[in-house]
């Protein structure tokens, strides 16, 4: 058919003509050369200074987590030399305060025991020679009235 003749011919590639083709060719002197190293923005430290970064920070941690240590002896051994000065007053009022409560004691246990024969107040209930001290609870209220 004719329909499908012109339809062969309109879709056949064309028969290129006799001239020599025509080629593109570089302006006199050449292009100009294109950079292809690529060029990136700094955006930060380096490794390196991030390691010495992080070194330094750590070793004045260090540093003061020692100074603070040296510290805390010094007060601790300034603490315990102030208790070791002192303790002999504080071993004197502890021992005021336990003869008033001995004596309470003894004066209480006079009063409870009057009818018993042959009870002597505040003596040991142990059979030891050695000194035993009563077992005072500051917090029974029986022992202190």
């Amino acid at each position: 058919t004719s329909i499908d003749l012109y339809y062969k011919v309109l879709t056949m590639s064309i028969r290129p003509n006799d001239l020599p083709p025509v080629q593109d060719m570089p302006p006199p002197g050449g292009f100009r050369k294109v950079d292809t190293i690529r060029q990136f923005p700094v955006r930060g430290p380096k490794g390196y200074q991030i390691w010495l970064g992080a070194v330094a920070v750590v070793a004045y941690g260090f540093y003061n987590v020692g100074k603070t240590n040296n510290q805390r002896a010094e007060q601790k051994l300034e603490d315990r030399r102030i208790r070791y000065t002192i303790s002999p007053l504080l071993q004197a009022e502890a021992d005021l305060e336990y003869m008033r409560r001995e004596k309470e004691v003894i004066k209480k246990e006079a009063e409870i025991m009057q009818t018993v024969p042959g009870w002597i107040p505040g003596a040991s209930v142990y059979n030891s020679k050695r000194f035993v001290p009563r077992a005072l609870d500051p917090m029974n209220k029986s022992a202190s009235n």
